[in-house]
């Protein structure tokens, strides 16, 4: 997709999002934001009209109108993942709120539909799983559920209506401008020198994604105007006790400040590596672990650390 091409973007306010707005002007594209609340955003940062996932009924198509494509990168993510309540909301949000989404595309004329899932959604115990292994979350179920029923509305309406869809399906996120999530408090709690206590001894792993990585990712697939499904993460599994070392080195803590919990009874595994050869065709290659850690400890680097060490346990959760 050539510059200058109009991009409507939803969860353009959030961690991710402000990523991906921020590298799309520095690629010479044109940002509209779709936004609950569009008074959040300048009006010289872009063109801006509201859009609200929880509203019911037919979107009108003239919030895309004139749009070349749509990024929707918007998602609600519970901060329980065990309180039942969310289960509505996610569906509600995720599910339908992409499928009204999808309706309005083609009416608006917009030509390409790139969407962010979950990589987490696949079935529990699939080695290094690719874009074809089958998907069947086993925990965090009202979010991972509400994300597979995301791509699958997009996917029928988008295929019903001509419209070509890619959907990247991340592994855990990470970077600057992350408040929440276990990278950004583990390496918050390391940084202030404080006692940290992992549980299961930090056996919970993931395929960690940087915030760059997965702009890199999706711009690359925008200016090759693919589609389909794609893997982007690392590629490799991180467990929260060699991301805990990573950080102490990175920070110059002494190890002696994390210590392990013993297990009790058979803990949350967490998730794979991912297959990531179908982007890498394509030329993407995740940047190095260490270096997306330093960026996100720069960001928090204005946080002073306490004159005495406290205890925390943490895990990894997304």
């Amino acid at each position: 997709m050539e510059r200058g091409a109009l991009l409507a973007v939803t969860g353009g306010t959030g961690f991710v999002g402000r990523h991906v707005v921020r590298c799309a002007r520095e690629l010479g594209y044109r940002v509209r934001f779709l936004l609950r609340d569009p008074s959040a955003v300048e009006r010289a940062d872009g063109e801006r009209v509201a859009f609200d996932l929880d509203d019911e009924g037919a979107l009108d198509p003239d919030v895309l109108r004139g749009c070349d494509a749509l990024l929707h990168l918007a998602a609600h993510i519970p901060r329980d993942h065990l309180d039942p309540c969310e289960a509505g909301r996610c569906w509600r949000r995720n599910a339908l709120g992409t499928l009204r989404l999808m309706n309005a595309a083609r009416p608006a004329g917009v030509r390409s539909v790139f969407q962010l899932a979950s990589a987490n959604a696949y079935a529990p115990h699939v080695e290094r799983p690719d874009e074809r292994a089958p998907m069947f979350p086993a925990g965090r179920v009202f979010y991972l559920t509400s994300k597979i029923a995301q791509e699958t509305y997009a996917e029928f309406v988008c295929r019903r209506d001509g419209v070509a869809l890619t959907t990247l399906r991340l592994g855990s996120v990470f970077g600057p401008g992350q408040s929440l999530g276990a990278v950004a408090t583990l390496a918050r709690r390391l940084q202030r020198n404080e006692t940290v206590v992992l549980t299961h001894g930090g056996s919970f792993g993931a395929d960690l994604v940087s915030v760059g990585d997965v702009c890199d990712a999706l711009f690359l697939l925008l200016r090759v105007e693919a589609s389909g499904v794609y893997n982007v993460g690392s590629g490799v599994r991180t467990t929260i006790a060699n991301l805990a070392a990573r950080l102490c080195r990175l920070t110059e803590t002494d190890p002696a400040q994390v210590s392990g919990e013993a297990a009790v009874g058979e803990g949350d595994p967490g998730f794979p590596a991912l297959d990531i050869r179908k982007i890498g065709r394509l030329g993407y290659r995740p940047g190095d672990l260490d270096e997306g850690l330093r960026s996100l400890l720069d960001w928090l680097g204005c946080e002073e650390r306490p004159a005495a060490p406290s205890s925390r346990r943490t895990g990894l959760t997304r």
